[in-house]
């Protein structure tokens, strides 16, 4: 461990460490003090708590702390990020707290438990908010700095600095200089070149940088890399390789090897790997399942009523063939918002459609006429996110005029998508608003989270209120 993450370990690490169990026993201790004891008398000594179930909190705290680490201070962690992980260890936390009084004390105090994590989740999310300003404020006063250097002077040299020093403020960086070849290159003018690569090796006998980022090509410098990695390794620097991408695609790569030959997968999307899919089935399951059991009914009674009302003769519901994941065909489930006609399968909707019926218009500019898909997620054809399912006619069509339209298919379709929330919905009049459209949807598949898909789906809450979206035609 460098002195640099030492000294983060103990003035970061250890903090959050004491504070985020301080809150735990502190929910705890008020909850024995305040609630019947009637709720948990197995867990009690006396009047009070026994020890041994602060014992038990303190080792499920530390079994999450030991899955998920402890990252706000982390450079390179987004805040979102950070909140996430609160939320995460909370909930794994807890989860444990209730195995290890169940398997040890042979309790089962749920009511305390579901109080307890309702009253700490808030509590440590705030804490982590506040601790992760608090360590950015402290960067922008230059503590807790990590200087760097950065061997190379190619384009994608240029660019890392460019990144490094775009968050300094709150990141803590400061980059030291730059070492390589002078001619032909524009350096920013907030750093400078110290000098060549030969000059690096004297330079480094009096300074000692925390971190460096190497871009030298390894088989035309292939001595001089060795001599730096040697140089890091007996002087405890960190030291990351910045390869030189630039006429790749922008996504996510995968570095693997066959022996001793690397290679690089090009695309590898953060949803395929067996935990994304099952974590986002079990998201998709637990949603459509609870809001077909709870809500739904009542829509389906309010759109059966309103069409009655309204004189709209026809089936409840419409069913459509569109192309779903990895290209395969499926039916699609709608409130039928128009009469029936030949041209569904080809012909999109406008915003003055004749097709449309009264209260059909009034479905579809609410988005109420979508919420049968719930039933397409559930039985495992449509996620709640992801790009929007095109018509079969559609797809055959725009995947011979745009480059990468079948990229979109690599993830299941969705109710809304992050294309959705971003102005890319309803009518597609152009090409270039397609091809935005499915800009939008291989961002969406190259860049997932469970975190992502939350943020789609309150926007699309937001969205959806009445006034909001002027393209739900």
């Amino acid at each position: 461990m460098t002195n640099q993450n030492s000294r983060e370990f103990v003035y970061f690490k250890i903090p959050v460490f004491i504070m985020d169990l301080g809150i735990h026993i502190f929910v705890l201790t008020c909850l024995a003090r305040l609630m019947p004891s009637s709720y948990f008398p197995e867990l009690l000594k006396g009047n009070n708590m026994s020890l041994s179930v602060y014992a038990l909190l303190t080792i499920a705290y530390t079994m999450s702390i030991g899955v998920f680490g402890l990252r706000l201070h982390e450079r390179r962690v987004k805040l979102l990020l950070v909140l996430w992980r609160a939320i995460v260890q909370t909930v794994t936390t807890y989860l444990m707290f209730t195995v290890l009084i169940t398997l040890v004390l042979k309790a089962s105090p749920r009511t305390m438990i579901v109080i307890q994590f309702g009253v700490s989740l808030p509590l440590i999310v705030v804490f982590h908010y506040c601790a992760n300003m608090i360590v950015r404020r402290i960067r922008r006063l230059r503590h807790n700095i990590r200087n760097v250097v950065i061997i190379g002077t190619d384009d994608v040299s240029i660019d890392l600095y460019g990144e490094l020093i775009q968050g300094q403020a709150f990141r803590g960086y400061q980059v030291m200089g730059f070492f390589g070849p002078k001619e032909g290159v524009e350096i920013p003018e907030s750093s400078k070149i110290i000098g060549d690569i030969t000059s690096f090796f004297e330079w480094i006998k009096w300074n000692r940088p925390d971190e460096i980022y190497c871009s030298l090509p390894p088989a035309e410098y292939e001595e001089d890399v060795n001599h730096i990695i040697h140089i890091c390794n007996e002087r405890f620097i960190e030291l990351f390789f910045v390869p030189n991408f630039k006429g790749y695609p922008k996504r996510h790569m995968l570095v693997r090897s066959i022996g001793d030959v690397k290679y690089i997968k090009l695309r590898e999307e953060p949803m395929n790997s067996p935990t994304a899919k099952l974590t986002k089935r079990m998201v998709d399951v637990c949603v459509s399942g609870l809001f077909l059991c709870t809500l739904y009914p009542f829509i389906v009674l309010f759109v059966w009523l309103g069409n009655l009302i309204t004189s709209n003769k026809g089936p409840l519901y419409f069913r459509q063939a569109r192309t779903g994941y990895n290209g395969k065909s499926f039916y699609i489930y709608k409130f039928r918002s128009m009469k029936e006609n030949k041209e569904a399968d080809k012909l999109q909707a406008t915003k003055d459609d004749p097709r449309k019926t009264p209260f059909g218009d009034f479905l579809r500019r609410s988005s109420i006429d979508e919420l049968p898909q719930f039933i397409n997620v559930f039985i495992g054809n449509m996620s709640i996110i992801g790009p929007r399912p095109h018509m079969e006619y559609h797809t055959d069509m725009y995947s011979a005029l745009i480059s990468n339209y079948m990229v979109r298919h690599l993830a299941k379709p969705g109710i809304t998508g992050w294309a959705q929330i971003n102005g890319c919905r309803g009518e597609t009049k152009t090409l270039e608003e397609m091809a935005d459209r499915v800009e939008h949807d291989i961002w969406y598949i190259e860049n997932w989270s469970l975190l992502l898909d939350v943020e789609i789906f309150f926007k699309t809450i937001w969205q959806v209120m009445p006034g909001r979206d002027k393209q739900a035609y």
